[in-house]
């Protein structure tokens, strides 16, 4: 979550005022946003979708040239969002959060058209989560009390809002989803189409690290830091790894050559790791992925990661993934069918919504996306001394660290 940012006494005021407004007028049974003959939204389901549209815009904002955080003129700028979509941010915010209501609307009549219901113990658990997110947050097993009800309570969004939005449509969602691609649904996915999926779609490989620099302790202090190796230690490595790939490359098993990188180093515990996984997530980095697409099945190369005193060097195999992907769908098949149907599944929702016989209220338009940007205040460096600036400085962190949410 962003922290709070400080704002000026009277945008303070007035947003106490509007808070208020939608604090009490929120809260209302009566007002609603959208609804069907099947489902009627409260106001605070729209708000809810309209607080992470914005987010969602604000991040693709932030990396324009003009982004201001002083200022909500970005509201007005064309951003472009994660799958190539150009629209003015405001424009696209009012978009996307109605398209969410209409998503949640369309799950709901088909689920009831197709007499499909959610397990109770699903959503007993899902509700259960949501509850424990919006008093202390997701993080409180970590130490950090972030408690949702703080990022949305404050516009009007009741924990009744929060939990259909969070608890109630996820698991609506994935019952819909298995009531069409499971085993036994209207359009149910056989094993065979999933493993040729995960042939196409998964990378499999193994690969270990070696670091090129060392942690040393610092002079007179109990701090230590990372140092890079020399250029002959790191030609030593260099010519070990390579010696092991040519060894693969030629034939030799890349677990017997784990066992000997084992021995070589003294070593106890196998330093590899196999992944089998989505390309599109490829865990070891753009640099291992470039040079695992470019590997045939069954070779190997070394790839040097970073430089200096961050630089690593993996050695990365490339496995038939043929040879797991059946025993693969079999140990993670609902993993894999999501990651197979979900752009069919959008698609299907897509069409319900171009059918859907709803309303929407007319409370819907007076939430304009404005209403939750909480402008920066522009920070000065002191210019009298260092210690001044110093202090200035550790005052504005202390003030952002006490308020962040």
């Amino acid at each position: 979550m962003k922290p709070a940012l400080k704002i000026g006494s009277l945008i303070l005021a007035v947003a106490m005022v509007f808070t208020a407004i939608f604090a009490s007028g929120c809260s209302l049974g009566s007002q609603w946003s959208y609804k069907t003959s099947e489902k009627e939204l409260p106001i605070g389901v729209y708000i809810y979708a309209l607080r992470n549209a914005y987010n969602a815009a604000e991040t693709n904002a932030k990396k324009l040239e003009d982004y201001d955080s002083t200022k909500d003129s970005w509201l007005d700028m064309e951003i472009e969002t994660e799958d190539g979509e150009k629209a003015v941010a405001r424009e696209w915010i009012l978009k996307e959060a109605e398209e969410t209501c209409l998503k949640y609307l369309a799950v709901e009549k088909d689920l009831a058209d197709k007499g499909a219901t959610p397990d109770s113990a699903s959503i007993e658990n899902a509700r259960d989560q949501a509850k424990n997110y919006w008093e202390v947050g997701p993080y409180a097993s970590y130490g950090y009390i972030q408690p949702m009800k703080d990022e949305y309570e404050k516009y009007g969004v009741s924990y009744d809002s929060y939990e259909y939005c969070t608890a109630d449509y996820s698991v609506n969602y994935s019952t819909l989803f298995a009531a069409l691609y499971a085993e036994g649904g209207t359009q149910a996915v056989p094993d065979s189409e999933l493993t040729k999926y995960v042939e196409d779609n998964y990378a499999d490989y193994s690969y270990f690290t070696v670091a090129l620099y060392e942690s040393q302790q610092q002079e007179g202090s109990d701090q230590s830091v990372n140092v890079a190796l020399s250029d002959d230690k790191k030609k030593e490595i260099s010519d070990q790894l390579n010696g092991y790939v040519t060894a693969i490359n030629d034939g030799k098993a890349y677990d017997d050559v784990i066992s000997e990188y084992m021995t070589a180093n003294s070593l106890t515990e196998s330093p590899s790791k196999d992944n089998i996984e989505f390309k599109d997530e490829f865990s070891a980095g753009d640099e291992v992925k470039n040079a695992y697409d470019k590997l045939e099945n069954g070779k190997a190369a070394v790839v040097t990661v970073g430089e200096g005193d961050s630089a690593t060097m993996y050695l990365v195999y490339k496995k038939d993934i043929k040879t797991d992907s059946a025993k693969y769908v079999s140990e993670n098949r609902a993993a894999v069918l999501n990651k197979a149907k979900t752009d069919d599944f959008d698609a299907y929702l897509k069409g319900i919504i171009e059918k859907l016989d709803y309303e929407k209220s007319s409370d819907v338009d007076k939430y304009d996306p404005k209403m939750f940007f909480v402008p920066v205040e522009p920070t000065t460096a002191a210019e009298e001394s260092s210690d001044d600036s110093s202090e200035e400085d550790g005052a504005a962190d202390d003030a952002e660290s006490s308020a962040e949410e």
